[in-house]
């Protein structure tokens, strides 16, 4: 069945697309969607260049998944409309992204790519008058985020286990007494994994190089977490669940940041990812590690969008285990562009 392998968050997020679409051509809601509108819109969205490529990817993938889903239907029912199906469906692939820009103004671009300790340090002072719950909150996230850099969503289903380790052939490792040698670990069910963008459904990290203090902080969070985990909390869209958990956390880090003077981006949340991207490269961990650590399917990623190595602290990153690693593509292959004026290369 159409969306089928998606994750349920993928699923909602296209339809809160899909509804912007109804809401920009008048209409009702999605159910009164038609191929011609879907078409129309995307093209307008393209023409108009006042949107990312990323936000075209992903609206192209929203008009899809309708399509697709709406076809089908038709097809069941040997309706003789299909044929408008497969028409959208054909003029959403041929349109090209590739002029629109990678960067508008009010994107993340403009977010701080880092979590330094002076902005740490200066929101743990206020925390000492203040006495501010969401603030402890914050704190209590960014102290274990900084160690492992989730996407602040994946929290909900993170869990501490004992991981058993393994050999290249999968068989346990035993210590000299004869016990398995096992170690803490997190167990990080992916958040890209459903839109091919994660290493597998699931990551491990290990613990073993973290002391107590680092395991307390993980362990607190986690059980913050899972007093706010609902079932109508994880049946919404990735961003709405950011909104919910750390819409007031962010908005009093930022309120502390300038009320304490400081001058340029402001680190948020997220960017406490960044930061230990930055931390392990500046630990020397190889492109690989660094993409099973932080959950991506190939090693381009990170090194084109997260933290730079001049802004990591050495001493600070666990390390992914061997299994995360495995699933992690080296590159991921690249359509080169043709000249200007010249038609594309065909694919073989």
């Amino acid at each position: 069945m159409v969306g089928e392998s998606l994750a349920k968050s993928t699923v909602y997020l296209y339809l809160r697309k899909l509804e912007q679409i109804a809401k920009r051509s008048s209409i009702g809601g999605h159910w009164q969607l038609t191929p011609e509108i879907i078409v129309r819109d995307f093209t307008k969205r393209i023409e108009s260049k006042t949107i990312t490529q990323a936000t075209a990817r992903l609206e192209r993938a929203a008009a899809l998944f309708w399509i697709a889903e709406q076809g089908r239907s038709a097809f069941d029912s040997n309706s003789r409309e299909i044929w408008r199906f497969e028409c959208a469906y054909n003029d959403i692939i041929s349109m090209s992204i590739g002029e629109l820009p990678v960067n508008l103004k009010n994107t993340s671009s403009e977010k701080a790519k880092a979590f330094p300790d002076e902005a740490f340090d200066l929101l743990m002072n206020e925390a000492f008058t203040s006495g501010s719950e969401s603030l402890l909150d914050s704190l209590i996230f960014i102290r274990a985020n900084l160690f492992l850099g989730l996407r602040p969503v994946e929290w909900l289903n993170a869990r501490i286990i004992n991981y058993q380790h393994r050999n290249a052939l999968g068989e346990h490792i035993f210590q000299p007494d004869g016990s398995a040698k096992t170690s803490p670990a997190l167990e990080v069910l992916n958040a890209k994994h459903s839109t091919v963008r994660g290493n597998g459904h699931i990551r491990i990290i290990l613990l073993d190089s973290i002391d107590n203090e680092g395991i307390r902080h993980i362990q607190q969070w986690i059980g913050i977490i899972r007093k706010l985990k609902t079932d109508y909390l994880t049946s919404l869209s990735e961003e709405e669940i950011y909104k919910k958990i750390y819409g007031s956390m962010q908005r009093t880090i930022r309120r502390v940041l300038i009320k304490a003077g400081w001058q340029g981006q402001k680190p948020t949340l997220y960017s406490t990812r960044h930061q230990a991207v930055a931390n392990a490269r500046a630990d020397g961990l190889t492109e690989k590690e660094i993409a099973a650590l932080f959950g991506h399917s190939s090693t381009n990623t990170a090194r084109r969008h997260y933290g730079k190595k001049i802004a990591g602290y050495s001493g600070r990153t666990m390390r992914p285990a061997p299994e995360s690693i495995w699933a992690v593509r080296s590159t991921v292959a690249v359509r080169p562009k043709p000249p200007r004026g010249e038609p594309s290369p065909a694919l073989g």
